[in-house]
């Protein structure tokens, strides 16, 4: 009789006590420099309004793909993730990122540009941080004013090379196919055609590519007269910020680190390229996308920070602490730096977002490479297309 007593008194405790909710912690990777100081703001800012913390652990943006596929099935990735718009195809096809509620609402103050970065198939599945291009940053110590034309460039480069003290007049990651790109394009050869989304248009090996990267070939001698393995994205920063390195292509995730070192730089669109009918240099644009994955096991919670980074709110203080542009229509972006970058977002093309371009980084990072020390142009383009016919 007693055990009975007891047992209904249990019972009658359950039913009438309410015990507290479990306490959640959002793991979220995104890298270091400005973006994690937003990043760790927004935590606690978000904290506050929920009660749901966040713990920030740094993971560059171009690495967190290879990441979630390798951590998220083992159970120890992130909750909330960043990396650029291109990574989009595979992290949905692979099934690691869930889609974004009510889109279409969500969406609605964002950029054109931002919803087709965010989209796969018909379907949005990021959250957008930040529009992203590279350009030209000079340093108005050594170069008043921004050269428009690559052979004002090289003939910048005669006065100011000097290769015994390390000094010279652009650089760029040369084997790099993000900026890569620009010598494809902006000679005529669209990655996977006009729209991007044509894997037998790769375009790798067109008789535009090769004359595109024909001149890329003859810069080395010109402007940059340094193996490619050298000429790294640390070996370019470290020459522009000591002063070595006159102007360097690079994009907004550098302004800060830049102003930081007390240099006195302004941004300009790509110089123009000779003999071509649209001379002006493209490039390749891009969204920072924030994605929730589908292995966390605290969804709405993921979801709702995910929208919280991407308020308007949120993305002016963003905005604010990176000079990163955001991609809304209701963000005043009007600045110094920004506006350079939107002049020369108008000549950008978004990466693409089918699998197949991770194909193009590494077939066609070993033909920049190469190509950039010496190897034969088409033979080496031919390689890299053969690559991308074979490719899944």
């Amino acid at each position: 009789m007693k055990k009975i007593v007891l047992a209904a008194a249990a019972l009658a405790v359950s039913a009438t006590t309410t015990f507290a909710a479990p306490k959640v912690t959002l793991k979220v990777w995104e890298s270091e420099g400005p973006e994690k100081k937003f990043m760790l703001w927004a935590g606690k800012e978000f904290k506050k309004a929920t009660g749901v913390s966040i713990a920030y652990e740094p993971v560059g943006a171009t690495d967190a793909r290879a990441k979630m596929e390798l951590d998220g099935p083992a159970g120890v990735g992130a909750d909330v993730f960043v990396t650029p718009h291109d990574h989009i195809g595979a992290l949905v096809s692979g099934g690691h990122v869930l889609p974004v509620d009510d889109a279409d609402t969500y969406m609605a103050d964002f950029l054109p540009m931002a919803k087709m970065g965010a989209s796969y198939n018909g379907k949005v599945y990021g959250y957008p941080l930040g529009a992203e291009t590279y350009a030209l940053f000079y340093n108005k110590a050594l170069i008043q004013k921004a050269p428009k034309t690559w052979d004002e460039v090289i003939s910048f480069a005669k006065t100011f090379n000097n290769k015994a003290e390390g000094k010279y007049a652009l650089v760029w990651p040369v084997s790099d196919g993000y900026y890569g790109y620009m010598f494809m394009d902006s000679f005529g050869a669209p990655l996977f055609g006009p729209n991007g989304n044509d894997r037998k248009q790769h375009n790798l090996n067109s008789a535009n590519a090769v004359k595109g990267l024909t001149y890329f070939q003859n810069l080395k001698k010109e402007i940059l007269d340094v193996p490619a393995a050298d000429v790294s994205g640390d070996f370019c920063n470290a020459e522009f910020v000591e002063g070595k390195a006159a102007m360097i292509i690079t994009g907004p995730w550098k302004i800060t680190d830049f102003k930081n070192n007390k240099i006195d730089f302004e941004i300009a669109p790509l110089p123009k390229f000779p003999g071509q009918a649209d001379a002006q240099g493209h490039s390749f644009s891009g969204v920072r996308l924030a994605f929730v994955s589908s292995y966390t096991e605290h969804e709405k919670e993921a979801k709702d920070f995910a929208k919280f980074i991407t308020s308007k709110s949120s993305l002016e203080k963003r905005f604010a602490l990176t000079d990163q542009i955001p991609p809304r229509k209701d963000i005043d972006t009007n600045g110094k730096y920004s506006s350079a970058i939107k002049e020369q977002l108008k000549y950008a093309k978004p990466m693409p977002t089918i699998p197949q371009l991770g194909t193009y980084w590494s077939a066609m990072g070993s033909a920049y490479s190469g190509i950039w020390d010496g190897d034969p142009v088409k033979p080496s383009l031919d390689a890299a297309a053969s690559a991308m016919d074979r490719a899944k």
